[in-house]
């Protein structure tokens, strides 16, 4: 590993960036953890926009969102992009909106040149045992435990897909913590019947979608 520069130095000294949040790949290029880099957003204040969705295609499995963010009295806006043809998870929505969003982050930082976020390239991500195997804790920050965990039979993953957008869309209709928890509860043992990493993908949504509700509320 090569020394990082001044900038890289500077950025990980005023965000208490720790050495395993950031590494080097190709030579020059420093990476961050998404994690790190929403929890220095959260730290300073960035708030965000709904993201838009500028172009989807389920079929291709391709997706363009612009993510709107603020730190003080600026404004920027990055588009991120999720296709085949540079992103090889399955999550594809997610992973535009985690694009976009940590590109956002860098911006308003003034470190976008001299960082990158590890959503940015498959290559960027640090090697694990198995690289194919997409995690829920890679792509969301917090997954809840408020729907109960149980035994359910599997639906195939061609159902699977539809009913995990019907899923979401209803949870988002709700705007009641309190509403929102016992609709978990009622709706634990469709979450659960999610085959493979599903249920815990949707743990991740919902753990969003309620931290945007207490935001609201506080």
């Amino acid at each position: 590993m090569g020394k990082p520069s001044k900038a890289v130095l500077d950025f990980m000294s005023k965000y208490k960036i720790d050495s395993d949040e950031i590494w080097e790949v190709h030579g020059s290029t420093w990476v961050v953890k998404h994690k790190a880099l929403e929890r220095v957003a959260t730290e300073v204040g960035i708030t965000f926009d709904r993201p838009s969705v500028i172009a989807c295609d389920l079929e291709k499995k391709s997706m363009v969102v612009c993510t709107f963010g603020k730190l003080g009295d600026r404004t920027e806006w990055s588009f991120g992009e999720a296709s085949p043809a540079n992103c090889k998870n399955a999550y594809f929505a997610a992973m535009s909106e985690k694009r976009s969003r940590d590109r956002v982050i860098l911006k308003l930082l003034v470190s976008q040149g001299s960082l990158y976020s590890e959503s940015e390239a498959e290559e960027f991500t640090q090697p694990r045992k198995n690289p194919h195997v997409t995690r829920a804790e890679d792509l969301y920050d917090d997954i809840s435990n408020d729907i109960p965990v149980s035994d359910q039979p599997k639906m195939k993953v061609k159902d699977a897909r539809p009913e995990f957008g019907e899923l979401v869309k209803e949870m988002q209709r709700i705007q009641d913590p309190h509403e929102l928890f016992e609709w978990g509860q009622e709706r634990a043992h469709i979450i659960n019947s999610l085959p493979g990493q599903w249920p815990e993908m949707f743990r991740g949504e919902y753990a969003k979608h309620k931290k945007s509700l207490t935001q609201q509320a506080a």
